[in-house]
């Protein structure tokens, strides 16, 4: 899994991997940091941009981008993180801070 919360409606989405998480966040939005990025295990993850957005005088495009654990402390765990989080989206059981704790801690969900 890899869980993204997007920080201006604070809202969590689960998605099983990486590709579909980067499918659904758009380079822009990422780079802006709307979203911020955590692994299975709820170890931070940031975005490494490959080819750059671009922003023209009459267009804007989507860079690409990977996740990687950070190269130093880049934001919070995300069992300290999703007690912020107001909405939560995706497939169950993770549709509440206590699912995503229990899972973070290893429990049965």
């Amino acid at each position: 899994m890899i869980f993204a919360v997007e920080t201006e409606e604070r809202s969590l989405r689960a998605f099983e991997n990486e590709a579909e998480a980067i499918a659904a966040c758009e380079g822009l939005d990422v780079e802006a940091g709307v979203w911020r990025f955590w692994s299975n295990d709820g170890t931070p993850l940031e975005p490494v941009f490959t080819v750059p957005n671009h922003c023209g005088l009459f267009t804007v495009g989507n860079g690409v981008y990977f996740l990687r654990p950070p190269k130093c402390l880049h934001h919070t765990h995300l069992s300290e993180a999703v007690d912020e989080v107001l909405n939560f989206e995706g497939p169950a059981p993770f549709t509440s801070a206590s699912a995503i704790k229990a899972h973070l801690l290893g429990g049965s969900l």
